[in-house]
Protein backbone atom coordinates (compact mmCIF):
# COMPACT_ATOMS: atom_id res chain seq x y z
CA UNK A 1 0.00 0.00 0.00
CA UNK A 2 1.12 3.72 -0.44
CA UNK A 3 2.70 4.68 3.01
CA UNK A 4 0.21 7.88 3.09
CA UNK A 5 -2.67 4.87 3.01
CA UNK A 6 -1.25 3.79 6.62
CA UNK A 7 -3.00 4.88 10.14
CA UNK A 8 -0.92 7.14 12.20
CA UNK A 9 1.39 8.09 13.82
CA UNK A 10 3.16 5.63 11.76
CA UNK A 11 7.45 4.82 12.23
CA UNK A 12 9.02 4.95 8.97
CA UNK A 13 12.31 3.59 7.76
CA UNK A 14 13.16 4.25 4.18
CA UNK A 15 15.10 1.11 3.27
CA UNK A 16 16.58 2.36 0.14
CA UNK A 17 18.39 5.73 2.30
CA UNK A 18 19.16 2.61 4.81
CA UNK A 19 21.01 0.87 2.78
CA UNK A 20 23.04 3.60 0.87
CA UNK A 21 23.84 4.56 4.32
CA UNK A 22 24.98 1.16 5.73
CA UNK A 23 27.00 0.96 2.43
CA UNK A 24 28.70 4.41 2.60
CA UNK A 25 29.91 4.06 6.19
CA UNK A 26 31.26 0.67 5.59
CA UNK A 27 33.02 1.75 2.79
CA UNK A 28 34.34 4.66 5.11
CA UNK A 29 35.69 1.47 7.15
CA UNK A 30 37.12 -0.49 4.13
CA UNK A 31 38.98 2.42 2.59
CA UNK A 32 41.04 2.86 6.16
CA UNK A 33 41.58 -0.30 6.93
CA UNK A 34 39.19 -0.44 10.23
CA UNK A 35 36.72 -2.84 11.30
CA UNK A 36 33.70 -1.55 11.45
CA UNK A 37 31.56 -2.64 14.54
CA UNK A 38 28.08 -0.79 14.54
CA UNK A 39 26.03 0.08 17.85
CA UNK A 40 22.64 -1.33 17.52
CA UNK A 41 21.15 1.09 20.18
CA UNK A 42 20.02 2.75 17.42
CA UNK A 43 17.77 0.91 15.58
CA UNK A 44 17.09 -2.34 18.42
CA UNK A 45 16.33 -4.53 15.33
CA UNK A 46 17.86 -7.79 14.52
CA UNK A 47 16.97 -7.69 10.99
CA UNK A 48 18.86 -4.36 10.52
CA UNK A 49 21.55 -5.92 12.27
CA UNK A 50 22.00 -8.77 9.97
CA UNK A 51 22.09 -6.46 7.12
CA UNK A 52 24.82 -4.51 8.42
CA UNK A 53 26.57 -8.02 9.04
CA UNK A 54 26.03 -8.92 5.52
CA UNK A 55 27.46 -4.99 4.11
CA UNK A 56 30.67 -6.01 5.90
CA UNK A 57 30.34 -5.07 9.81
CA UNK A 58 32.84 -7.06 11.99
CA UNK A 59 30.61 -7.78 15.00
CA UNK A 60 27.76 -5.49 16.79
CA UNK A 61 27.91 -3.33 19.58
CA UNK A 62 25.04 -3.18 22.55
CA UNK A 63 24.51 -0.52 25.51
CA UNK A 64 22.96 -3.08 28.13
CA UNK A 65 22.62 -6.78 28.04
CA UNK A 66 19.10 -6.97 27.00
CA UNK A 67 19.96 -5.99 23.64
CA UNK A 68 22.63 -8.38 24.15
CA UNK A 69 20.44 -11.13 24.58
CA UNK A 70 17.60 -10.18 21.75
CA UNK A 71 20.61 -9.72 18.85
CA UNK A 72 21.53 -13.14 20.24
CA UNK A 73 18.59 -14.84 20.32
CA UNK A 74 18.68 -13.85 16.45
CA UNK A 75 21.53 -15.73 15.43
CA UNK A 76 24.54 -12.57 16.27
CA UNK A 77 27.31 -14.28 17.98
CA UNK A 78 29.72 -11.41 18.10
CA UNK A 79 28.26 -8.89 20.58
CA UNK A 80 30.29 -6.02 22.29
CA UNK A 81 28.40 -5.00 25.60
CA UNK A 82 29.71 -1.32 25.96
CA UNK A 83 28.24 -0.53 29.49
CA UNK A 84 29.98 -1.31 32.76
CA UNK A 85 28.05 -3.94 34.31
CA UNK A 86 27.50 -4.34 37.79
CA UNK A 87 25.28 -6.07 40.16
CA UNK A 88 25.43 -10.32 40.63
CA UNK A 89 22.07 -10.60 38.26
CA UNK A 90 23.79 -8.96 35.49
CA UNK A 91 27.06 -11.30 36.13
CA UNK A 92 25.05 -14.22 36.11
CA UNK A 93 23.56 -13.17 32.29
CA UNK A 94 26.68 -12.03 31.12
CA UNK A 95 28.02 -15.70 32.09
CA UNK A 96 24.56 -17.47 30.24
CA UNK A 97 25.56 -15.05 27.00
CA UNK A 98 29.09 -16.00 26.83
CA UNK A 99 28.13 -19.86 27.04
CA UNK A 100 26.31 -19.04 23.58
CA UNK A 101 28.30 -16.11 21.99
CA UNK A 102 31.87 -14.24 21.33
CA UNK A 103 31.00 -11.49 24.15
CA UNK A 104 33.12 -9.19 24.76
CA UNK A 105 32.96 -5.92 27.32
CA UNK A 106 33.94 -2.60 28.40
CA UNK A 107 34.87 -1.33 32.00
CA UNK A 108 36.78 1.60 33.37
CA UNK A 109 36.92 1.00 37.12
CA UNK A 110 37.95 -2.06 39.44
CA UNK A 111 35.01 -2.95 41.12
CA UNK A 112 33.73 -4.11 37.88
CA UNK A 113 36.30 -5.72 37.04
CA UNK A 114 36.78 -7.70 39.71
CA UNK A 115 33.63 -8.62 39.73
CA UNK A 116 33.23 -10.21 36.24
CA UNK A 117 36.58 -11.42 36.72
CA UNK A 118 35.28 -13.21 40.23
CA UNK A 119 32.29 -15.07 38.15
CA UNK A 120 33.78 -15.91 35.29
CA UNK A 121 36.87 -17.26 36.94
CA UNK A 122 34.10 -19.08 38.93
CA UNK A 123 33.07 -20.83 36.12
CA UNK A 124 36.43 -21.35 34.49
CA UNK A 125 36.18 -18.88 31.68
CA UNK A 126 37.89 -15.84 30.67
CA UNK A 127 35.46 -13.07 29.68
CA UNK A 128 37.56 -10.41 26.79
CA UNK A 129 37.44 -6.27 27.94
CA UNK A 130 38.19 -2.86 26.52
CA UNK A 131 39.16 -0.13 28.82
CA UNK A 132 36.78 2.61 28.21
CA UNK A 133 38.99 5.85 27.93
CA UNK A 134 37.22 9.30 28.47
CA UNK A 135 38.83 11.45 25.07
CA UNK A 136 36.57 14.52 26.28
CA UNK A 137 32.84 13.47 27.36
CA UNK A 138 33.35 13.90 30.46
CA UNK A 139 30.82 10.38 31.31
CA UNK A 140 32.34 7.30 32.05
CA UNK A 141 36.07 6.18 31.47
CA UNK A 142 39.46 6.99 32.20
CA UNK A 143 42.05 9.97 31.44
CA UNK A 144 43.75 8.75 28.74
CA UNK A 145 47.73 7.92 28.83
CA UNK A 146 48.85 7.77 32.30
CA UNK A 147 45.61 7.32 34.45
CA UNK A 148 44.83 4.46 31.57
CA UNK A 149 47.99 2.68 31.56
CA UNK A 150 47.89 2.29 35.68
CA UNK A 151 44.89 0.92 35.95
CA UNK A 152 45.36 -1.81 32.56
CA UNK A 153 48.44 -2.74 34.44
CA UNK A 154 46.31 -3.76 37.32
CA UNK A 155 43.26 -5.16 35.84
CA UNK A 156 45.61 -7.34 33.66
CA UNK A 157 46.39 -9.44 36.90
CA UNK A 158 42.71 -10.28 37.53
CA UNK A 159 42.19 -13.90 36.16
CA UNK A 160 39.06 -13.90 34.77
CA UNK A 161 39.22 -11.34 32.33
CA UNK A 162 41.59 -10.49 29.50
CA UNK A 163 42.61 -7.69 28.32
CA UNK A 164 41.80 -6.70 24.45
CA UNK A 165 42.27 -3.13 23.96
CA UNK A 166 40.92 0.07 24.30
CA UNK A 167 37.19 1.66 23.48
CA UNK A 168 36.27 5.87 23.56
CA UNK A 169 32.96 7.37 22.72
CA UNK A 170 33.62 11.49 21.42
CA UNK A 171 30.13 11.97 22.34
CA UNK A 172 30.95 15.87 23.06
CA UNK A 173 31.21 16.21 19.06
CA UNK A 174 27.57 17.16 19.10
CA UNK A 175 28.18 19.89 21.11
CA UNK A 176 30.68 21.55 18.08
CA UNK A 177 29.86 24.19 15.86
CA UNK A 178 31.01 23.60 12.59
CA UNK A 179 32.75 20.58 10.66
CA UNK A 180 36.12 21.69 10.79
CA UNK A 181 35.53 21.42 15.05
CA UNK A 182 34.30 18.13 14.44
CA UNK A 183 36.97 16.57 12.41
CA UNK A 184 39.96 17.92 14.77
CA UNK A 185 37.82 16.22 17.86
CA UNK A 186 37.70 12.89 15.37
CA UNK A 187 41.14 13.11 14.88
CA UNK A 188 42.25 13.90 18.44
CA UNK A 189 39.82 11.39 19.48
CA UNK A 190 42.10 8.92 17.54
CA UNK A 191 45.28 9.98 18.56
CA UNK A 192 44.71 10.38 22.39
CA UNK A 193 44.12 6.73 21.92
CA UNK A 194 46.74 5.21 19.69
CA UNK A 195 49.45 7.39 22.01
CA UNK A 196 47.85 5.23 25.04
CA UNK A 197 47.66 1.94 23.17
CA UNK A 198 51.21 2.90 22.60
CA UNK A 199 52.02 3.25 26.11
CA UNK A 200 50.58 -0.30 26.80
CA UNK A 201 52.64 -2.00 24.34
CA UNK A 202 56.32 -0.12 25.58
CA UNK A 203 54.95 -2.09 28.75
CA UNK A 204 54.62 -5.42 26.83
CA UNK A 205 51.16 -5.37 27.53
CA UNK A 206 49.16 -6.27 23.84
CA UNK A 207 46.35 -4.21 23.02
CA UNK A 208 45.42 -5.37 19.38
CA UNK A 209 42.33 -2.99 19.51
CA UNK A 210 41.55 0.38 19.23
CA UNK A 211 38.12 1.65 19.36
CA UNK A 212 36.46 4.91 18.77
CA UNK A 213 32.80 5.95 18.06
CA UNK A 214 30.48 8.79 16.98
CA UNK A 215 28.41 8.49 14.09
CA UNK A 216 29.62 12.54 13.42
CA UNK A 217 33.22 11.59 13.98
CA UNK A 218 33.93 8.35 12.67
CA UNK A 219 35.39 9.33 9.31
CA UNK A 220 37.62 11.02 11.09
CA UNK A 221 38.53 8.96 13.65
CA UNK A 222 38.85 6.36 11.23
CA UNK A 223 41.64 7.93 9.34
CA UNK A 224 44.42 7.97 12.34
CA UNK A 225 46.88 5.50 12.19
CA UNK A 226 46.58 2.61 14.76
CA UNK A 227 42.88 2.64 14.70
CA UNK A 228 41.33 -0.70 14.45
CA UNK A 229 37.46 -0.22 14.84
CA UNK A 230 34.84 2.25 14.16
CA UNK A 231 31.31 1.70 16.20
CA UNK A 232 28.61 4.48 15.23
CA UNK A 233 25.46 3.97 15.60
CA UNK A 234 23.28 6.56 14.43
CA UNK A 235 24.37 6.98 10.88
CA UNK A 236 21.59 3.86 9.61
CA UNK A 237 18.75 6.20 10.17
CA UNK A 238 20.42 9.95 10.50
CA UNK A 239 18.20 12.47 12.07
CA UNK A 240 17.81 16.29 12.25
CA UNK A 241 21.05 16.38 15.14
CA UNK A 242 23.36 14.97 12.15
CA UNK A 243 22.29 16.70 9.73
CA UNK A 244 23.23 19.86 11.74
CA UNK A 245 26.58 17.96 13.25
CA UNK A 246 27.59 18.01 9.09
CA UNK A 247 27.23 13.94 9.55
CA UNK A 248 25.19 13.60 5.95
CA UNK A 249 21.96 15.51 3.88
CA UNK A 250 18.88 15.81 4.57
CA UNK A 251 17.90 13.18 2.01
CA UNK A 252 20.21 10.27 3.54
CA UNK A 253 17.39 10.53 7.13
CA UNK A 254 16.01 7.11 6.57
CA UNK A 255 13.99 7.46 9.31
CA UNK A 256 10.67 9.28 9.89
CA UNK A 257 7.64 9.60 11.57
CA UNK A 258 4.30 9.62 9.75
CA UNK A 259 1.44 12.29 11.40
CA UNK A 260 -2.36 13.27 10.75
CA UNK A 261 -2.95 17.16 11.14
CA UNK A 262 -5.95 16.81 13.56
CA UNK A 263 -6.51 20.63 13.91
CA UNK A 264 -5.50 24.13 11.99
CA UNK A 265 -5.80 27.96 13.07
CA UNK A 266 -4.94 30.69 11.33
CA UNK A 267 -1.04 30.45 12.92
CA UNK A 268 -0.56 26.80 13.91
CA UNK A 269 -1.53 23.10 13.29
CA UNK A 270 -1.70 20.04 15.78
CA UNK A 271 -0.35 16.94 14.40
CA UNK A 272 -1.45 13.26 16.63
CA UNK A 273 1.59 12.38 18.02
CA UNK A 274 3.38 14.03 21.01
CA UNK A 275 6.11 13.32 23.28
CA UNK A 276 5.71 9.77 23.22
CA UNK A 277 5.84 9.52 19.52
CA UNK A 278 8.58 11.84 18.52
CA UNK A 279 10.88 12.03 22.31
CA UNK A 280 11.41 15.00 24.11
CA UNK A 281 14.77 15.84 22.49
CA UNK A 282 15.12 19.18 21.87
CA UNK A 283 16.41 20.05 18.44
CA UNK A 284 20.31 21.00 17.80
CA UNK A 285 22.59 23.08 20.44
CA UNK A 286 19.30 22.81 22.44
CA UNK A 287 16.82 24.86 20.26
CA UNK A 288 13.20 24.04 21.28
CA UNK A 289 12.15 22.69 18.35
CA UNK A 290 11.30 19.16 18.00
CA UNK A 291 11.93 17.65 14.60
CA UNK A 292 11.86 18.67 10.92
CA UNK A 293 8.45 18.46 8.72
CA UNK A 294 9.31 17.58 5.75
CA UNK A 295 8.68 19.36 2.90
CA UNK A 296 7.46 22.72 4.69
CA UNK A 297 10.47 24.61 5.72
CA UNK A 298 8.33 27.21 6.79
CA UNK A 299 6.20 24.46 9.40
CA UNK A 300 8.12 24.40 12.91
CA UNK A 301 7.18 22.27 15.92
CA UNK A 302 7.74 24.39 18.71
CA UNK A 303 6.09 22.21 21.66
CA UNK A 304 4.85 18.65 22.42
CA UNK A 305 2.24 16.93 25.26
CA UNK A 306 2.12 13.88 25.15
CA UNK A 307 0.01 12.83 22.28
CA UNK A 308 0.14 16.49 20.58
CA UNK A 309 2.50 18.04 18.39
CA UNK A 310 2.58 21.84 18.35
CA UNK A 311 3.35 23.84 15.30
CA UNK A 312 4.02 27.14 14.11
CA UNK A 313 3.07 28.40 10.75
CA UNK A 314 6.07 30.74 10.16
CA UNK A 315 5.58 33.43 7.34
CA UNK A 316 2.94 32.70 4.43
CA UNK A 317 3.70 29.65 3.02
CA UNK A 318 1.01 26.97 2.43
CA UNK A 319 0.27 24.77 5.76
CA UNK A 320 -1.41 20.66 4.94
CA UNK A 321 -5.11 21.35 6.13
CA UNK A 322 -7.25 18.89 8.69
CA UNK A 323 -6.30 15.35 7.75
CA UNK A 324 -3.55 15.70 5.69
CA UNK A 325 -0.54 13.45 6.10
CA UNK A 326 3.30 15.09 6.83
CA UNK A 327 6.09 13.67 7.59
CA UNK A 328 8.77 14.52 10.16
CA UNK A 329 12.42 13.66 10.75
CA UNK A 330 13.10 13.47 14.54
CA UNK A 331 16.03 14.85 16.09
CA UNK A 332 17.10 12.03 17.97
CA UNK A 333 16.83 9.02 16.06
CA UNK A 334 17.84 6.11 18.84
CA UNK A 335 15.33 7.67 21.28
CA UNK A 336 12.44 7.56 18.83
CA UNK A 337 13.18 3.48 17.94
CA UNK A 338 12.63 2.99 21.55
CA UNK A 339 9.15 4.57 21.86
CA UNK A 340 7.55 2.01 19.13
CA UNK A 341 7.09 -1.85 19.14
CA UNK A 342 7.01 -1.41 15.31
CA UNK A 343 8.14 -0.07 12.01
CA UNK A 344 6.88 0.07 8.47
CA UNK A 345 9.53 -0.28 6.23
CA UNK A 346 9.20 1.59 3.02
CA UNK A 347 10.62 1.90 -0.88
CA UNK A 348 10.01 5.30 -2.29
CA UNK A 349 5.79 5.70 -1.74
CA UNK A 350 5.22 2.13 -0.98
CA UNK A 351 4.80 0.57 2.16
CA UNK A 352 6.51 -3.20 1.87
CA UNK A 353 6.22 -4.31 5.49
CA UNK A 354 6.50 -4.06 9.01
CA UNK A 355 9.11 -5.14 11.54
CA UNK A 356 9.31 -5.18 15.16
CA UNK A 357 11.11 -3.42 17.48
CA UNK A 358 12.70 -6.22 18.98
CA UNK A 359 14.74 -4.86 21.70
CA UNK A 360 12.98 -1.46 22.05
CA UNK A 361 12.00 -1.19 26.04
CA UNK A 362 15.83 -3.13 27.21
CA UNK A 363 16.82 -1.36 29.56
CA UNK A 364 18.95 -3.93 32.03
Amino acid sequence: MNKFELDTPALLIDFDKLENNLAAMQKIANDNGVKLRPHTKTHKTPYIAHKQMRAGARGVTVAKLGEAEVMNAAGLDDLLIAFPLQGAAKMERLLRLAERAAVRVSLDSFPVAQAISDAAAARGIKIPFYVEVDTGLHRVGLAPRQATRDFVRAATKLRGIEFIGLLTHAGQAYAAKTLDEIAALGKNEGALMVETAEMLRADGIATPEVSVGSTPTARFAAQVQGVTEIRPGTYVFYDTMQVHKFACVWDDCAQTVLFTVVAKHPDRLIFDGGSKTLSSDRGPDGAATFGTVVGFPHLEIYALSEEHAHVKIIGDGAAPNIGDKVQVIPNHACAVMNLHDQFIATRGDEAIGSFEIAARGKIR
